[in-house]
């Protein structure tokens, strides 16, 4: 049993974890505003069918910087 190779396979997991806070965090930033601006004016069914894309919309407003190089920043920084 090799401790060391398993150690080096969580130190390099740490690169993962920038990524996905970010990715908490553009969806929350975009279902915040969702919420924020649509809550009182949409009717509710409109407003609860709208709640998904609203979610992909976060995950591509994290996914498209994560492809032009923010996750290699991480792994540099880590």
């Amino acid at each position: 049993m090799d401790i060391s190779s398993d150690l080096s396979i969580g130190i390099s997991l740490w690169s993962f974890i920038p990524p996905i806070i970010l990715l908490v965090v553009a969806m929350s930033v975009c279902m915040g505003v969702y919420v924020v601006l649509f809550k009182k004016v949409l009717p509710r069914k409109i407003y609860n069918f709208f709640l998904g894309p609203v979610a992909i919309i976060g995950f591509y407003i994290w996914a498209v910087p994560m492809e032009t190089g923010f996750y290699e920043f991480f792994r540099a920084i880590l």
